[in-house]
């Protein structure tokens, strides 16, 4: 049972790709949240044009207490596009219908990886983070260094992820073996 009062990280479904509005009525809340972006380039007329997008399709990170949250969606029509992510009972110790929450070790993890140059990692999709694990490893030195995560062969590569279980994450493209060093789960 979640404790109602404690500062979390929320994931939040956001319907209908509402995850810009969403983000302003939560920053002028001053509501601490996240919203992954990524740069898309596209062609209109004879111009390459650059926009920045939501990277993961309808998700946005909130980190508040439960009942601030709550409260917020059932009296302000700014945040009537959040929804609660709940857990399928994927082991037997977790219990179906749970609202999932990002550890703060991960999400801190998650959001140094997004503060590095964009052209050095990919977000990816639950779908996306099949792979073997071939050890945890820790950051030491370069743009990504604190950075905590996983080995994993992702499209054919051996990449650094930072996983959020079950949301998908973001892979580092290359870190050369002496900035990493095997850290303990």
């Amino acid at each position: 049972m979640l404790n109602q009062d404690q500062v979390q990280w929320f994931p939040m479904r956001v319907t209908y790709g509402r995850q810009l509005s969403v983000k302003a009525f939560l920053d002028d809340e001053g509501v601490e949240n996240f919203l992954p972006m990524k740069t898309q380039l596209s062609k209109q007329g004879h111009h390459i044009v650059r926009k920045r997008v939501p990277a993961l399709s309808n998700l946005i990170f909130v980190r508040t207490t439960m009942r601030h949250l709550t409260h917020l969606k059932q009296t302000r029509t700014g945040a009537e596009p959040l929804r609660y992510m709940v857990r399928r009972a994927l082991h037997p110790d977790q219990a179906p219908g749970e609202v999932i929450v990002v550890p703060d070790r991960q999400m801190a993890n998650f959001l140094l990886v997004a503060a590095g140059p964009e052209d050095e990692f990919t977000y990816l999709e639950p779908a996306e983070m099949n792979g073997h694990e071939q050890g945890r490893v820790k950051i030491v030195s370069g743009p990504f260094q604190g950075v905590e995560g996983v080995v994993k062969r992702i499209h054919g590569n051996k990449q650094v992820v930072v996983e959020l279980e079950g949301l998908g994450g973001v892979t580092i493209h290359f870190v050369p073996k002496n900035f990493m060093m095997r850290s303990e789960p």
